[in-house]
């Protein structure tokens, strides 16, 4: 009989733990902030550029070209260098980090035929801020190091 209760007294510890845990998770999944609307072509359609001297251009036609990147090691040598690419965009981003591009750069040599990457942004304009855009920081998911840039859209007009 003691086994019984006790087994049953650890059932419905364990049950309320758990219902508390769920409604802890509900409440700061509804309570935590009005979740953003999806990122559009507009948010990233623009020239960007970094605080290190590149520049990237986004365009409608799903192209992009960024000129003096530093510290890319996608180069046919495979040694940092500075980047100067074109290629094409595609909404896309990893799913634990912000929202943002997936930019397929066409490079010169053998070894090399594309390099890939994230751009993404933090700060979107999204909660009535549109404007120059000057509130939007973006950056390259997998560029690190010195080279590393933070980006800010130019404006728009």
């Amino acid at each position: 009989m003691r086994d019984y209760n006790l087994a049953r007294a650890v059932t419905i510890v364990l049950s309320v733990l758990f219902g508390l845990l769920l409604l802890l998770a509900l409440a700061f999944g509804l309570l935590g902030g009005k979740s953003s609307p999806p990122l559009t072509e507009a948010d990233v359609i623009g020239t960007w550029q970094g605080d290190h001297g590149a520049r990237l251009e986004v365009t409608a036609d799903g192209r992009a070209r960024l000129t003096d990147s530093s510290g890319w090691k996608c180069t046919p040598s495979g040694a940092p260098a500075a980047l100067t690419a074109e290629g094409d965009w595609t909404i896309d981003w990893i799913s634990d980090e912000n929202p943002g591009i997936l930019i397929k750069f066409t490079l010169d040599g053998p070894s090399v035929p594309y390099c890939g990457d994230y751009f993404t942004l933090d700060g979107t304009g999204k909660s009535g801020a549109w404007g120059d855009g000057s509130d939007v920081r973006a950056h390259f998911q997998h560029q690190e190091g010195a080279g590393r840039e933070t980006y800010r859209r130019t404006a728009t007009g």
